[in-house]
């Protein structure tokens, strides 16, 4: 392995939006980024670099190119999160056209025997079981956040300080934080609460923040801020809430508030709530929806500081060990060593790469 050895093949530009709030820095300081293709040539040479590599972790690629890997035989791991996020699968698979779009890509992905699955968050391993694809070739994946050396430290704070951050869209449930909060106040507590971020569900939740009687100092609401700012509000808040619902194949803020310090504190059908957090040990889960249990935990977690100290120390530790990109990263080339028959298969009993049995 080695940086001449590796790159990573971008088929689309990263579109200017994510670009302004620091999503990605430009390609030109990368050295292992090939792409974008600028033309037809340049796209046709970067799909044959890509079919010549011993190996492939396929993303956003045209599915020709996990075809023709298939076909050709090379190991490629397709990173999938959850397929069936909507709701009621037994009756959508009853419309034809559904049905048969399901089929299709079951077939592309079991025509290769070297043609694995990195499942993201916890509920992806079960979607592809149930629609019979990668049969005994699904392993554990997801994003992974760096921990940086040592936990920040703890600062004393007149109120519980609450953080979301991200696209206000409607399965983001920032409505049930809201009514949670609304709760919080009715009872006393206190709680001050910050979200960032921007969307079409901005004006509709204002609107409900009115109606609950929720205003400064306990809720603000600010304009979206670029990514390292985000990393800074965790740092200075104790708490994060990930409230997004099943559609949330991962949620990569879970991670960072965990790597900033916060006591996370999430929705239970997100991706990545059940790989990050054991509940009561490095975060908590909420039933989707379940107002008063969020305000029961944000409650609990206000009134015991020495839980909240525990909490961010135990979720910094497991994050460092078991959720870092160096871990990630260590562990998948020993997979694919022992894929090509360089190695032994490693078995890992939890995290990254750990084999996903029906």
């Amino acid at each position: 392995m080695g940086p001449d050895r590796f790159h990573m093949a971008l088929f689309e530009a990263v579109d200017g939006e994510r670009r302004d709030l620091g999503w990605m820095p430009d390609h030109a300081e990368c050295e292992f980024v090939i792409g974008p293709p600028r033309c037809e040539n340049e796209s046709e040479r970067l799909l044959n670099d890509c079919l010549e590599a011993d190996v492939m972790v396929f993303g956003a690629c045209p599915m020709r190119l996990l075809e023709a890997r298939a076909v050709a035989g090379k190991l490629t791991l397709v990173m999938s999160e959850r397929l069936l996020k909507k709701p009621h699968h037994s009756l959508r698979i009853m419309n034809p056209r559904y049905a048969r779009g399901i089929g299709r890509y079951r077939r592309l992905v079991n025509q290769g025997a070297e043609t694995h699955a990195l499942a993201i968050g916890h509920h992806a391993a079960g979607d592809l079981h149930k629609i019979g694809a990668f049969p005994g070739r699904i392993w554990r994946w997801g994003y992974f956040v760096d921990a940086g050396t040592e936990l920040a430290a703890f600062r004393e704070r007149p109120a519980l300080s609450v953080l979301w951050a991200g696209r206000m869209l409607k399965w983001k449930r920032v409505d049930v934080l809201l009514r949670a909060l609304a709760l919080l106040e009715d009872s006393g507590e206190s709680v001050q609460c910050t979200l960032v971020g921007d969307g079409p569900e901005r004006c509709r939740l204002i609107d409900l923040a009115h109606r609950l009687g929720l205003g400064p100092p306990s809720l603000s609401f600010s304009n979206p801020v670029p990514f390292d700012q985000v990393r800074q509000l965790m740092r200075e808040s104790d708490v994060y809430v990930l409230t997004s619902n099943r559609l949330e194949g991962w949620g990569a803020v879970a991670g960072e508030a965990m790597a900033e310090g916060c006591v996370l504190v999430a929705n239970d059908q997100a991706g990545s709530s059940k790989e990050l957090v054991l509940d009561g040990e490095t975060g908590f889960l909420f039933g989707d929806g379940d107002a008063a249990q969020l305000a029961a935990i944000l409650r609990r977690i206000g009134a015991n500081r020495e839980l909240q100290l525990r909490i961010r120390q135990q979720a910094w530790g497991y994050l460092s060990r078991s959720w870092h990109p160096q871990v990630a990263a260590e562990r998948l080339v020993e997979l694919c060593r022992g894929l090509l028959g360089l190695g032994a298969l490693p078995a890992y009993d939890t995290g990254p790469c750990q084999r996903l049995s029906p």
